[in-house]
């Protein structure tokens, strides 16, 4: 669990169908503009929408029960905007004429009321707000670099000129779960021409040659894109063809120059 003071609790070991899907991870709009998210139930439910600002608990700003919102103290009902599928139990929040003050972190929520109002949150769509629309550009460069020292391998895996800074970047295995053992996070750092790079690195040892691995990263550009690991057996390939190589030159010199 992670706590937010003594009555905020945000589940993180839930069971995957109880927790609400979010999308995007995040979202870029200029002043004036406009910003939807969306929240994915896997039953119906009342639906809580939470802002959160950088170093605070998130804040309700309302909830659907049914068709229409309830709106909390405080919130300006002008600027929100709910949606709900016609027969699934799909949510939207549109965020109309944005300002630098609507910038944050959105969660959408549901509450446990027979489990002491537990509340289940979604991972959040963080809205970035800029002064002038710049859009959004993907990576122009991303590739897996790898080197080897003793017997471990180590992949970097490296991501270019994105824009908005905010993206996602994990390691994955042949079946899509994500790896966290020796990997190390680097932070975004500001490239050229107001555009954004990161990178990541993975450790394996030599032996682990018969699993697939993938650098896989999310952004508003470009979601759920994958990278694999290239040449995870080409050392192994190239110490062979290198031997045989070798040992042709030699037997041609021997049977040159001996015989």
């Amino acid at each position: 669990y992670l706590t937010w003071g003594s009555s905020w609790t945000l589940l993180t070991q839930a069971t995957p169908a109880a927790v609400p899907v979010q999308h995007p991870a995040m979202r870029t709009s200029a002043e004036g503009g406009s910003a939807s998210m969306a929240c994915r139930l896997t039953k119906e439910d009342t639906v809580h929408w939470y802002k959160q600002l950088p170093g605070e608990p998130p804040k309700r700003i309302l909830y659907v029960s049914g068709k229409k919102p309830t709106f909390d103290d405080g919130t300006d009902e002008k600027k929100y905007q709910v949606r709900k599928h016609a027969s699934e139990p799909h949510y939207s929040l549109t965020i109309d004429y944005v300002t630098q003050r609507d910038a944050g972190t959105y969660y959408c929520a549901i509450i446990r009321l027979w489990d002491a109002g537990v509340k289940i949150f979604g991972s959040g769509t963080k809205l970035i707000v800029s002064g002038k629309y710049k859009g959004n550009s993907k990576p122009e460069n991303s590739e897996i670099l790898q080197t080897k020292h003793k017997d471990q391998l180590l992949y970097v895996c490296l991501i270019e000129n994105f824009y908005p800074e905010v993206i996602r970047v994990q390691w994955v295995d042949g079946a899509d779960k994500e790896v966290t053992k020796n990997v190390v996070k680097g932070d975004v750092w500001k490239s050229t021409n107001d555009k954004y790079s990161v990178s990541t690195w993975l450790t394996l040892p030599v032996n682990m040659t018969n699993k697939n691995y993938f650098c896989k990263y999310d952004h508003e550009s470009q979601e759920n894109f994958k990278l694999p690991i290239q040449g995870i057996y080409c050392f192994f390939i190239i110490y062979l063809f290198s031997f045989y190589i070798l040992l042709c030159l030699f037997l041609s010199f021997f049977f040159f120059f001996i015989v």
